[in-house]
């Protein structure tokens, strides 16, 4: 993992990190953090698809931007993910640092590296987006679940 700032990041990496800003905006949770957090996913196509996180008062039903992201480009067909980005806001207006994918969509992530055939590259920003984490799919969780308890 490496740490790095948006004026660091490539022209690629920038905007498909602003889509992820901008798909924060439509994020929904007026329930106790009040955090919105959005997702862009590149795709090996090129297009970017988004998602916002989606709270329920029933929290173990809330949806994660990650997996909204990727579950719309699934619906679209595209289940070879290159990159995904994700930031993310609390209640207060800040996340001081970079928004990490939790171990469910770390888990769901799996599925599209198995259609990927490479490894998925991941940008976890800040809010402020000075505070930036670069990582693999593969680094954040080397040994995933594969329903058949093989360590691949």
């Amino acid at each position: 993992m490496t740490t790095t700032n948006f004026e660091e990041l490539s022209e690629e990496e920038e905007a498909l990190l602003l889509e992820a800003e901008h798909a924060m905006a439509y994020a929904y949770n007026p329930y106790n953090s009040r955090a919105r957090v959005g997702a862009a996913v590149r795709t090996a196509s090129g297009e970017i698809i988004t998602g916002s996180s989606v709270g329920n008062v029933s929290s173990s039903i809330n949806l994660c931007a990650e997996r909204v992201a990727l579950a719309a480009a699934s619906a679209r067909g595209q289940r070879n993910i290159k990159t995904i980005a994700i930031i993310g806001i609390d209640g207060d207006g800040i996340i001081e640092n970079p928004v990490m994918p939790c171990g469910t969509c770390r888990q769901f992530m799996e599925e599209f590296l198995k259609t990927s055939g490479d490894d998925i590259e991941i940008i976890c920003s800040n809010t402020k987006k000075d505070k930036i984490a670069r990582t693999s799919f593969n680094e954040l969780l080397p040994f995933p679940y594969s329903g058949s308890g093989e360590i691949k």
